[in-house]
């Protein structure tokens, strides 16, 4: 008989066979979405029985971690944790733990592949050539990358990545981020300058900030409006960081000349959202943190901590202290 039992809250994987393997000989792995639904009471009844909970998109608010009468450790599977009240954790002594570096190359090359494909028109040259055009002018003006400025707005790992990687095709790169100083970014490409500096000197503005109370709609009217309006946004960090009514009127009054979106406010966004289908707008469903390594090695890292914590050892990537 296992000795432990952990909670998986919720997941979108084929099976949990990396999980029940990786701790087997000591705990049994629970789904808790597949075997009781969705109801808050029978929910909390299971998540009373665990020892610790590895969770990926349910909201683990303050009554859910109220229920959690024996839980060691809440570890989750990805890098944001705006979905766990961590405070609520912190209060019960529970460890909240993330994955913050499985995604880095994945992320950044996303937000990379967004600039390229909207400073180089392609979804603008692809529409003319498949409805039997062959108009070299339908993305004009195009211009070098190498001679554009890109604004990272949130400078910590995938920022930099995202820096290091624009920088490395040429361009310019300036950064906000109010938790650094010029010293914290003495040895990188970036220029760290003020958000509204950035806003007003950058050619593309990608945004990989955290979600908190300080960042949530910190892409509103009053900041497109600073952005040069040839200037590109994209947004692969979290959905809520813009004001979506903001962004289109942005996109329709030309403050801006185009977007790329990897994540909206709700998701999945409604089938008539206006930003699905704007001619500026390239769209994605949630999936720049996607490839197969990475998804194997979220899932691996948080069974690894899940199961040091069993042993009696002390949890790596520890976010609410």
């Amino acid at each position: 008989m296992s000795k432990y039992t952990v909670v998986v809250t919720d997941h979108d994987f084929a099976d949990l066979s990396i999980e029940r393997d990786g701790l087997s000989d000591i705990a049994e792995v629970v789904e808790l979405t597949s075997e009781v639904g969705t109801d808050a009471a029978d929910a909390h009844a299971t998540l009373a029985e665990a020892d610790a909970v590895i969770n990926l998109r349910y909201d683990l608010d303050a009554a859910a971690i109220d229920a959690l009468d024996n839980c060691q450790v809440i570890s989750r599977y990805g890098i944001g944790v705006d979905n766990i009240d961590t405070e609520a954790a912190a209060e019960r002594d529970i460890p909240v733990t993330n994955v913050p570096d499985y995604c880095l190359e994945e992320v950044s090359m996303h937000a990379l592949s967004m600039f390229l494909a909207l400073s180089r028109g392609l979804t603008s040259y692809d529409a003319n050539v498949a409805v039997g055009g062959w108009d070299r002018d339908a993305a004009v003006p195009i211009h070098r990358f190498s001679t554009q400025t890109v604004g990272v707005v949130g400078y910590g790992a995938i920022g930099r990545a995202v820096g290091e990687r624009a920088a490395a095709l040429g361009a310019d790169v300036v950064a906000s981020d109010p938790f650094l100083t010029e010293e914290d970014v003495a040895d990188d490409p970036a220029t760290l300058l003020e958000f509204e500096e950035v806003l007003a000197q950058s050619d593309f503005v990608t945004v990989h900030s955290p979600l908190t109370p300080e960042t949530r709609g910190l892409f509103d009217a009053d900041a497109f409006a600073q952005m040069v309006d040839s200037a590109y946004f994209v947004n692969v960090a979290r959905g809520p960081i813009v004001d979506d009514d903001a962004l289109l009127d942005a996109l329709y009054d030309d403050q801006i000349a185009g977007a790329g979106l990897d994540v909206f406010p709700e998701e999945p966004p409604t089938a008539d959202h206006p930003l699905r289908d704007h001619p500026d707008v390239i769209t994605t469903p949630h999936v720049a943190w996607y490839s197969e390594e990475a998804n194997e090695q979220r899932r691996r890292t948080v069974t690894g901590i899940v199961r040091t914590v069993l042993e009696g050892g002390e949890p790596e990537n520890v976010v609410n202290d």
